[in-house]
């Protein structure tokens, strides 16, 4: 009764130390990890830390092997806890380009640089992208411009009166700058936001081109909706 159940060819069937269950194309690492997500959200007190390293995995075979439940709270849980640099990773191996415009666009905001191991994570493209921006609305004046001005919000900083010492060199001088502790205004935000959707609509590549050249929107299509392209017979 406690024996193995025998196929018609007399040897057990899968699911024996000797005959293991064979799941092509899945690392042991990504079984184990939706493993613990399932286990523990059903079985168990102690709920698992929402960190990348258990969620990608996890939510890889979940889309995998079409778990639609499991799918969808994974990918609100991802939504919430994933950092901006982990974002992109995630967006880009399951193809939610949405996720890319608003995460990149918080990279070149922050106060913070990129880190050596988020500049790893996020490959040339991204960082290209990243550090084009940041020097675009934070420049310096490069030398003989006299024409173009910046407003405060894009440039990054604003004019002190008073005598100030460089961070920098060192040396005193008046008048001096001050980073602005305020984030970007809208406008400037807008402008960001417009490049960047740009670039996601190039297939992340950097172009050098007009930086108001009008941009299409991207919009996000669930996996049950249909893309439809309707197209001009008269274009």
């Amino acid at each position: 009764m406690l024996e193995l159940p025998q196929n018609i060819h007399g040897s057990p069937e899968e699911g024996s130390p000797e005959h293991p269950i064979v799941l092509k194309g899945v690392s042991a690492t990504d079984f184990e990890a939706l493993m613990t997500v399932l286990y523990t959200c059903h079985f168990s007190s102690q709920k698992p830390a929402p960190e990348a390293s258990l969620l990608i995995p996890a939510f890889r075979l979940a889309n995998m092997w079409g778990f639609s439940d499991l799918y969808n709270c994974l990918l609100s849980l991802a939504e919430t806890v994933l950092g901006d640099v982990d974002k992109i990773v995630f967006a880009r191996e399951f193809d939610l380009q949405a996720w890319l415009g608003p995460a990149h666009k918080k990279l070149c905001e922050r106060p913070g640089p990129i880190t050596t191991e988020e500049a790893r994570k996020l490959g040339v493209d991204s960082l290209l992208l990243v550090s084009r921006l940041r020097e675009q609305f934070r420049p310096p004046k490069p030398a003989g411009e006299s024409t173009i001005s910046y407003c405060q919000s894009c440039a990054g900083v604003h004019r002190s009166i008073g005598t100030i010492t460089c961070a920098s060199c060192r040396t005193r001088v008046s008048p001096g700058y001050h980073h602005n502790n305020s984030p970007h205004s809208a406008s400037t935000g807008m402008a960001i936001s417009e490049v960047i959707n740009r670039w996601v609509v190039d297939g992340c590549v950097w172009k050098e081109r007009n930086l108001y050249e009008p941009v299409i929107e991207i919009e996000e299509v669930g996996p049950s909706d249909e893309l439809e392209l309707e197209l001009d017979p008269g274009a």
